[in-house]
Protein backbone atom coordinates (compact mmCIF):
# COMPACT_ATOMS: atom_id res chain seq x y z
CA UNK A 1 0.00 0.00 0.00
CA UNK A 2 1.29 3.71 -0.92
CA UNK A 3 1.57 5.86 2.08
CA UNK A 4 -0.08 9.20 1.17
CA UNK A 5 -0.07 12.75 3.85
CA UNK A 6 -3.41 13.75 3.77
CA UNK A 7 -2.59 17.06 5.94
CA UNK A 8 -2.62 20.08 2.83
CA UNK A 9 0.37 21.71 3.85
CA UNK A 10 3.50 19.50 5.20
CA UNK A 11 6.46 22.12 3.87
CA UNK A 12 4.37 24.95 5.85
CA UNK A 13 4.22 26.74 2.69
CA UNK A 14 1.35 28.79 4.07
CA UNK A 15 0.13 29.47 0.38
CA UNK A 16 -2.87 27.37 -0.47
CA UNK A 17 -4.22 26.18 2.86
CA UNK A 18 -3.16 28.67 6.08
CA UNK A 19 -2.79 28.79 9.15
CA UNK A 20 -4.81 30.57 11.73
CA UNK A 21 -3.64 32.71 14.47
CA UNK A 22 -5.75 33.44 17.84
CA UNK A 23 -3.39 35.99 20.22
CA UNK A 24 -0.57 34.76 18.45
CA UNK A 25 1.56 36.06 15.78
CA UNK A 26 2.46 33.63 13.00
CA UNK A 27 5.94 33.86 10.44
CA UNK A 28 7.55 30.55 8.48
CA UNK A 29 11.03 30.60 9.21
CA UNK A 30 13.48 28.42 7.42
CA UNK A 31 16.16 27.09 10.15
CA UNK A 32 18.61 24.23 9.66
CA UNK A 33 17.30 24.05 6.25
CA UNK A 34 13.81 23.37 7.34
CA UNK A 35 10.59 25.69 7.25
CA UNK A 36 8.59 25.64 10.51
CA UNK A 37 5.67 27.23 11.22
CA UNK A 38 6.46 29.46 14.65
CA UNK A 39 3.65 30.68 16.67
CA UNK A 40 4.72 33.81 18.93
CA UNK A 41 2.16 34.60 21.37
CA UNK A 42 1.41 38.29 21.24
CA UNK A 43 -1.81 38.56 24.24
CA UNK A 44 -3.20 36.42 26.99
CA UNK A 45 -5.97 34.14 26.55
CA UNK A 46 -6.77 31.42 24.06
CA UNK A 47 -3.41 31.24 22.27
CA UNK A 48 -3.14 28.84 19.37
CA UNK A 49 -1.93 28.48 15.98
CA UNK A 50 -4.16 26.01 13.99
CA UNK A 51 -4.73 24.44 10.98
CA UNK A 52 -8.35 23.05 10.05
CA UNK A 53 -9.15 20.72 7.48
CA UNK A 54 -12.59 20.90 6.40
CA UNK A 55 -14.58 19.87 3.51
CA UNK A 56 -12.13 18.07 0.26
CA UNK A 57 -9.50 18.09 2.78
CA UNK A 58 -11.10 16.22 5.72
CA UNK A 59 -10.34 12.50 5.92
CA UNK A 60 -12.75 10.20 6.33
CA UNK A 61 -13.63 8.44 9.58
CA UNK A 62 -11.10 6.01 10.92
CA UNK A 63 -7.63 5.73 12.72
CA UNK A 64 -4.63 7.62 11.84
CA UNK A 65 -1.27 8.04 12.15
CA UNK A 66 -0.05 11.62 13.40
CA UNK A 67 3.33 12.59 13.02
CA UNK A 68 5.14 16.00 13.62
CA UNK A 69 8.03 17.77 15.26
CA UNK A 70 7.41 20.37 17.50
CA UNK A 71 9.75 22.93 19.86
CA UNK A 72 7.70 24.30 22.82
CA UNK A 73 4.25 24.05 24.85
CA UNK A 74 1.51 22.24 23.35
CA UNK A 75 0.71 20.35 20.14
CA UNK A 76 -3.15 19.24 20.00
CA UNK A 77 -5.71 17.64 17.27
CA UNK A 78 -9.44 18.22 17.59
CA UNK A 79 -12.14 16.57 16.20
CA UNK A 80 -15.20 18.83 15.64
CA UNK A 81 -18.87 18.02 14.54
CA UNK A 82 -20.53 20.82 14.48
CA UNK A 83 -22.11 21.36 18.11
CA UNK A 84 -18.61 20.96 19.95
CA UNK A 85 -15.11 20.12 20.02
CA UNK A 86 -13.66 16.74 21.36
CA UNK A 87 -9.52 16.55 21.91
CA UNK A 88 -8.32 13.21 20.16
CA UNK A 89 -4.54 14.04 21.02
CA UNK A 90 -2.04 16.10 22.73
CA UNK A 91 1.29 15.89 23.56
CA UNK A 92 3.08 18.53 25.84
CA UNK A 93 6.83 19.60 25.26
CA UNK A 94 8.91 21.19 27.81
CA UNK A 95 10.39 24.48 27.52
CA UNK A 96 13.79 24.84 25.03
CA UNK A 97 13.06 21.01 24.25
CA UNK A 98 12.15 19.56 20.66
CA UNK A 99 9.80 16.66 20.46
CA UNK A 100 8.94 14.36 18.25
CA UNK A 101 5.08 13.48 17.78
CA UNK A 102 3.80 10.22 16.75
CA UNK A 103 0.73 9.39 17.49
CA UNK A 104 -2.34 7.54 16.69
CA UNK A 105 -5.81 9.31 16.63
CA UNK A 106 -9.49 8.29 15.40
CA UNK A 107 -11.33 10.33 13.70
CA UNK A 108 -15.05 9.86 14.85
CA UNK A 109 -17.63 9.36 11.55
CA UNK A 110 -19.51 12.63 12.48
CA UNK A 111 -16.67 14.81 12.27
CA UNK A 112 -17.13 18.11 10.00
CA UNK A 113 -13.50 19.87 11.40
CA UNK A 114 -10.27 18.49 11.72
CA UNK A 115 -7.88 20.75 14.14
CA UNK A 116 -4.42 20.60 14.17
CA UNK A 117 -3.23 23.04 17.03
CA UNK A 118 -0.29 24.73 18.31
CA UNK A 119 -0.26 26.05 21.79
CA UNK A 120 2.52 28.41 22.37
CA UNK A 121 3.23 29.06 25.76
CA UNK A 122 1.11 31.84 27.43
CA UNK A 123 4.19 34.40 28.01
CA UNK A 124 4.35 37.40 25.37
CA UNK A 125 6.74 36.82 22.98
CA UNK A 126 7.09 32.85 23.84
CA UNK A 127 6.77 31.02 20.79
CA UNK A 128 6.34 27.39 19.73
CA UNK A 129 7.95 25.75 16.42
CA UNK A 130 6.58 23.21 14.10
CA UNK A 131 7.20 20.99 11.43
CA UNK A 132 6.83 17.85 9.17
CA UNK A 133 2.64 17.59 10.11
CA UNK A 134 2.07 14.19 8.69
CA UNK A 135 -1.17 12.49 8.60
CA UNK A 136 -1.92 9.51 7.47
CA UNK A 137 -4.34 6.17 7.18
CA UNK A 138 -3.31 3.76 10.21
CA UNK A 139 -3.32 0.79 7.96
CA UNK A 140 -1.02 2.24 5.82
CA UNK A 141 1.66 3.90 8.39
CA UNK A 142 1.36 0.26 10.39
CA UNK A 143 2.59 -1.50 6.57
CA UNK A 144 5.44 0.68 6.13
CA UNK A 145 6.49 0.22 10.00
CA UNK A 146 6.96 -3.47 9.22
CA UNK A 147 9.96 -2.76 6.90
CA UNK A 148 12.34 -0.75 8.81
CA UNK A 149 14.78 1.47 8.23
CA UNK A 150 14.76 5.35 9.66
CA UNK A 151 12.24 6.20 11.72
CA UNK A 152 10.88 2.60 11.33
CA UNK A 153 9.34 3.15 7.55
CA UNK A 154 10.25 1.02 4.75
CA UNK A 155 12.43 1.75 2.21
CA UNK A 156 10.19 0.37 -0.74
CA UNK A 157 7.27 2.60 0.67
CA UNK A 158 7.61 6.06 0.01
CA UNK A 159 5.69 8.95 2.06
CA UNK A 160 4.02 11.38 -0.97
CA UNK A 161 3.42 14.53 1.40
CA UNK A 162 2.06 15.98 -1.94
CA UNK A 163 2.62 13.52 -5.05
CA UNK A 164 4.74 16.10 -7.08
CA UNK A 165 7.01 17.28 -4.01
CA UNK A 166 9.69 14.52 -2.32
CA UNK A 167 10.70 14.66 0.88
CA UNK A 168 14.34 14.88 1.60
CA UNK A 169 15.20 11.93 1.55
CA UNK A 170 12.82 10.54 -0.91
CA UNK A 171 11.17 7.58 1.33
CA UNK A 172 10.49 7.50 4.91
Amino acid sequence: MQRINLFPDPNMANTIFHCTPSRCTVDFPTVSGFRWLRATTSSSGDIYAQYELVGVNLPQAGVYHIHSICYGAFFRVYAGDGNRFTRLHETGIADNQTKVIDADITIPANTTILLIRAVPPSTVGKFILIREILLESKSTYTTAVGGGGFRASSRGTRCHAIKTIRRAGDVR
